[in-house]
């Protein structure tokens, strides 16, 4: 490390010293190399997200090839002869150095640009060497003194030869012989993995001494020699058994570090003293009042200095990421290093919270590369809200664990590599699993496989925390194994949850869909079922005249089948939508000369596609003709369902700011919508949704489907795609637009449109789906919302009801006010009573969710009316509360939430806790600003291990507060819960408090 050290001293004395060449800007650099391929041929295709929506095998983009891995495989077609492009890329190593280089070195980065050029099939060898060459030294003018090259030099073990073709084309271009260099298959021969394309490449290295000779220099990871491009020639495939064999077509892939070459035209040595990183200190800088960077190295990676870069380097990559799509909950490597960005924020520059100076960070990074990659500057914002919300995240639970977290790190001072990790799950696995490290170092120093997946399964951890876990304790970790076992658990729970699937689905029976006759089913032609039209206002869909291939009857392939039966009918071709894309199947009729049968299910096996029905009467036979109609009412809803649910979606994302769709479930009568947001969906954001969808039907905008290949799908920035998802080589892509009316404009946008990729079927004009209302929102976790709506004639009846409701709700409103107004008690209570059943029945009815909540919000404020009208004998309207409770469950134990408002009274609980008798009683009040619970238990079920304390402790659990038994008496038998003072009680709370209570009583009862 020291000598390392030295070499930077020296480096930046020569730096010093030296005049500049000229000053190169990032985006000249990328600008030139991009143009100097297009002059050349070269097609320009722009950076694909760094998100690999095609590829589950990557958390990341990492490299320039990998959008056009399928090429190389032969999985597709080329696109283009010739490729040039600068692809973002993003490397996290699963390893902790790997993430720990960063800011210590000069040229480590989480995030860089990746300069490309490919041929897929046109040139080779000779081309690519004399281009490189001809950029670097004629373009960019690098002295040529200053290059090694480098070939692969042979493999007797594998047979290959050295790739004297190479070395004979770099001596022809003119590179003295001493700086053509053999290397082995370690550093010149390049594979995708362990099998696939693969081939000799050739590396241009940089010497920034200009020493005479440096050729020892060459590929010693040092960095006063670094590699600039490296060429590769895929000309043989890997198999699977290790052999080689040589490609049918030779491709070219060549990458070169934008920021190596902007380092290098600008005569720096580390990458940290370009216009990529400088602007960024400079603001860090001022927002810190710190010392101005430096450009120093400590020796052991601890300095002000490493701060700047690894600060700088982690909100390029934290903004590339963010706007580019991904959220933190989907990638714990992007919130680690979002985490680790705000933990040396905090603690070196004076960050705080409420500062949120990270987002002037994000900002600059805009500045920087806005022009190459101009989705930062459309996706600003977004970036801005899931940062502020990840800080705001990350400050709460450090502050809720910072007393352990100091203890822990007094004992054990190396776990402040962990810092920017920290979580309530990292503490409680340090704390449980202490003794046993201990036991483990003793033995073999190896971290047991069972312990690794309890970290996993139980504390919540992921695997490159459980490494730097090992790191610390010094132990071993079987990475392979693990992962292996992660992967078992995995299919084991999917397993599981598989069970309760219908023991009719045809993908049971294996045995027959793997039988010679079942294969040799030639696919399904279901194009038809796009062929519709809207005439005069009406959808028609036009039947198909099909040929029966296949029968499945009771599991067996049949050739005829003739009386009631079920039956699976295997056509040539249909117009049936198969379940797919979130929407549920079409149903219809396949009636013949003898035979009608109703079909209720369409499912696709492969590529075949299998009618599941009912046959009443007559017979069916292989080999003859069907007709096949969609059932047109229950298709057109499908469609109207599936339609406003791409409107939706845009209208949330629209309204929130930020916004990812995570599920959807279209059905002729309703569409569900699973949204990920990081700003919450109160009652404006949902009336705003909901009347920018209702103006895209008022505004009858046409819908339009397009089908695109795979690689223009990539090209387009517009395109809503779903992370983690994989999409077929040819995408149908469903858009509409809509120019918002005043009452809809959304944070100044006057324009909205919907453009995701789709292959479920859709209206042809949003006028077409008729009333639209959001029905229910329902969380499913943090920043988790599901959202039901329904469409069409079932919109407009729901909507009507709603009215009626509202027009009662001014009647209960006057009644009310009259009541209150005589101060009659028992008039009061009859009216509360009546108000109340009146509300029941409201809540069981489907009904717009904007109108319920206001209708729910008014009564309940009515009944607080009530109440507070009769608070002098609150007490006593407890009593006859409990009382009917417990005659409407005369058995079990007694889990209750009190309705009675007790305002700044005391609720006397054990009141409430008598009428129950000889049964368990909990029940939870609201009284002197706070939450009040009282438990009470028998002898009987104390004996059974039973306790009142850790019965009402299911309470304090939830709200927080303090758990008492009263004075003298036995805290198994009887204790009581009193609250921390708020102004109101959470909902949700109350109902996690509620449910933890009946589980914990359940067991023993």
């Amino acid at each position: 490390m020291l000598q390392r050290i030295n070499i930077r001293r020296l480096l930046h004395r020569i730096q010093l010293r030296e005049a500049k060449f000229f000053h190169w800007p990032s985006c000249k650099v990328r600008k030139t190399f991009l143009d100097f391929f297009k002059d050349r041929d070269h097609h320009f295709i722009r950076s694909s997200p760094v998100i690999p929506w095609n590829d589950a095998s990557l958390a990341f983009i990492n490299a320039g090839m990998n959008q056009f891995k399928p090429v190389f495989l032969g999985q597709r077609p080329r696109p283009w002869p010739r490729v040039t492009n600068s692809q973002k890329c993003i490397r996290v190593g699963g390893k902790h150095n790997d993430l720990e280089d960063v800011g210590r070195d000069t040229y480590h980065h989480t995030f860089f640009e990746m300069l490309g050029s490919w041929s897929f099939g046109d040139y080779f060898k000779r081309d690519a060497c004399e281009m490189a060459w001809t950029l670097l030294t004629e373009v960019y003018k690098l002295p040529p003194e200053r290059l090694y090259v480098t070939y692969f030099g042979g493999d007797t073990s594998l047979g290959l030869e050295a790739d004297l073709e190479v070395r004979d084309i770099w001596e022809s271009i003119g590179v003295p012989v001493h700086r053509i260099l053999p290397f082995g298959l370690k550093d010149n021969f390049w594979e995708m993995g362990t099998y696939g394309p693969c081939g000799p490449c050739t590396e241009i290295h940089y010497d920034h001494f200009w020493r005479t000779i440096a050729s020892d220099r060459v590929n010693l990871g040092v960095e006063d020699m670094i590699e600039l491009w490296n060429l590769v020639f895929m000309q043989y495939e890997r198999l699977k058994d290790g052999s080689l064999l040589p490609l049918n077509t030779y491709h070219v892939d060549t990458g070169m570090g934008l920021e190596r070459i902007t380092a290098v035209l600008n005569n720096k040595i580390s990458n940290y003293e370009t216009d990529l990183f400088q602007p960024i200190f400079n603001e860090i800088q001022k927002l810190s009042g710190k010392k101005p960077y430096g450009g120093k190295f400590s020796e052991d990676g601890y300095c002000i200095d490493t701060a700047y870069r690894i600060l700088a380097d982690h909100i390029r990559m934290i903004t590339i990421t963010l706007a580019d799509g991904l959220f933190p909950e989907d990638s714990h490597k992007l919130r680690r290093v979002m985490r680790r960005a705000i933990v040396i924020g905090r603690d070196y520059f004076g960050f705080t919270p409420e500062q949120k100076k990270l987002v002037s960070l994000a900002n600059i990074v805009a500045e920087s590369l806005g022009e190459g990659y101009p989705e930062l500057w459309s996706q600003l914002d977004r970036v801005k809200i899931i940062l502020q919300q990840e800080e705001e995240y990350t400050d709460e639970t450090r502050s809720k664990i910072a007393g352990e977290w100091e203890l822990m790190l007094r004992q054990c001072p190396q776990l402040k590599i962990l810092s920017d990790v920290v979580s309530v799950g990292l503490i409680s696995a340090l704390k449980d699993f202490s003794p046993l490290i201990k036991e483990w170092k003793s033995k073999d120093s190896k971290l047991p496989n069972q312990a690794a997946l309890k970290l996993v399964d139980s504390y919540g951890l992921n695997t490159d925390i459980i490494n730097d876990i090992c790191f610390v304790f010094n132990l071993q970790m079987n990475a392979e194994g693990i992962q292996n076992d992660l992967q078992k658990m995995r299919e084991m729970k999917k397993s599981v949850n598989q069970q309760n699937f219908e023991s009719t689905k045809i993908f049971a029976n294996d045995t027959l869909f793997s039988n010679p006759s079942f294969l040799s089913v030639p696919p399904t032609d279901d194009t038809a079922k796009y062929y519709y039209e809207n005439v005069s206002g009406d959808y028609l869909f036009m039947p198909v005249e099909a040929k029966v291939l296949s029968i499945i009857c009771n599991g067996q392939q049949c050739e005829v089948v003739a009386g009631d039966s079920s039956v699976g009918i295997i056509l040539n071709s249909t117009n049936f939508y198969h379940e797919a894309g979130g929407q549920e199947g079409d149903v219809g009729e396949l009636c013949g000369k003898n035979t009608k049968i109703k079909i209720t299910r369409v499912e696709k096996i492969a590529s075949i596609i299998v009618h599941w029905g009912e046959m009443r009467d007559g017979e069916v036979t292989v080999g003859e003709t069907l007709i096949a109609s969609v059932d047109p009412e229950y298709r057109l809803g499908c469609m109207q369902h599936h339609t406003a649910t791409h409107l939706l979606n845009s209208a949330i994302r629209a309204v929130t700011g930020v916004s990812c769709q995570r599920s959807s479930h279209v059905t002729s009568d309703h569409l569900s919508l699973g949204v990920r947001m990081y700003q919450a969906m109160d009652q404006d954001n949902l009336e705003s949704a909901e009347r920018i969808v209702k103006s895209w039907v008022d505004g009858k905008c046409p819908v339009h489907r397009e089908t695109l290949h795979i690689m223009e799908l990539l090209q387009k920035s517009d395109v809503a795609l779903l992370p983690g998802e994989v999409y077929p080589d040819n995408v149908h892509v469903i858009s509409t637009k809509l120019r918002l009316n005043e009452n809809c404009k959304i944070h100044g946008i006057s324009h909205i449109s919907s453009t995701e990729p789709c292959c479920g079927t859709h209206l042809l004009n949003t006028g077409d789906i008729g009333s639209f209302c959001i029905t229910n929102v329902k969380s499913s976790g943090v920043g988790l919302r599901n959202i039901q709506a329904v469409c069409g004639k079932r919109a407009a009846v729901i909507e009507a009801d709603a009215e009626r409701a509202l027009g009662e709700l001014e009647k209960w409103e006057e009644h009310v006010g009259r009541q209150l107004a005589s101060t009659d008690t028992d008039k009061i209570n009859l009216t509360a009573k009546d108000l109340h059943s009146w509300r029941s029945s409201i809540e069981s009815k489907l009904m717009p969710y904007v109108a319920r909540t206001k209708i729910m919000n008014t009564v309940d404020n009515l009944l607080r009316l009530l109440r507070n009208a009769l608070r002098g004998d609150a007490n006593k309207q407890m009593i006859l509360e409990m009382e009917d409770v417990v005659n409407k469950q005369p058995q079990g134990p007694v889990v209750h939430f009190l309705q009675t408002d007790f305002g700044t009274s005391k609720a006397v609980l054990n009141k409430a806790s008598k009428i129950a008798k000889e049964r368990p009683a909990l029940v939870i009040a609201r009284a002197e600003g706070t939450v009040v619970c009282r438990a009470t238990l028998t002898k009987v079920l104390v004996a059974k291990g039973a306790s009142a304390t850790d019965w009402v402790s299911c309470v304090e659990e939830v709200f927080g507060g303090t758990v008492k038994a009263p004075r003298g008496q036995d805290p198994n038998l009887v204790c009581n819960f009193r609250g921390h003072t708020m102004h109101t009680v959470n909902e949700e709370k109350l109902e996690a408090a509620l449910k933890k209570s009946k589980k914990y009583i359940k067991q023993y009862v």
